[in-house]
C-alpha cells in the first residue's frame, strides 16, 4: 500500500509541472493569436480590407498571414493595410 502512495506522489511531482507548463503555453498561444487577428488584413487580389476570426492562423511574416478573402474567396498571403477606415467595409 505504501508503494502506491509513493508512486502516486512521484507521479504528481513529475506530471503536474509538465501539465501546468503545457496549459500555460496553450494560453499564451491563444492570446497571441487573438492579438494578431485583432488588426485588419487586406487582400492582395481585390484589395478588400477585413478582419479574421480564425482560431488557427498561418503566419507568414510580420503582419502577414495566409488567409481566404471573404469577398473574392481566393486564398493568398494577406498583409496589413496602410490605412483602414471602418466606413469602407
Amino acid at each position: 500500500m505504501d508503494k502506491y502512495i509513493i508512486w502516486g506522489i512521484v507521479g504528481i511531482v513529475l506530471v503536474a509541472p509538465a501539465y501546468a507548463w503545457n496549459t500555460y503555453k496553450m494560453y499564451r498561444r491563444a492570446q497571441a493569436t487573438k492579438e494578431f487577428s485583432s488588426k485588419p488584413f487586406a487582400c492582395p487580389n481585390c484589395g478588400h480590407k477585413f478582419y479574421t476570426n480564425k482560431k488557427i492562423i498561418h503566419s507568414v511574416g510580420e503582419g502577414k498571414a495566409f488567409l481566404k478573402c471573404p469577398k473574392c474567396g481566393k486564398r493568398d498571403v494577406c498583409g496589413r493595410p496602410y490605412t483602414f477606415d471602418e466606413e469602407q467595409n
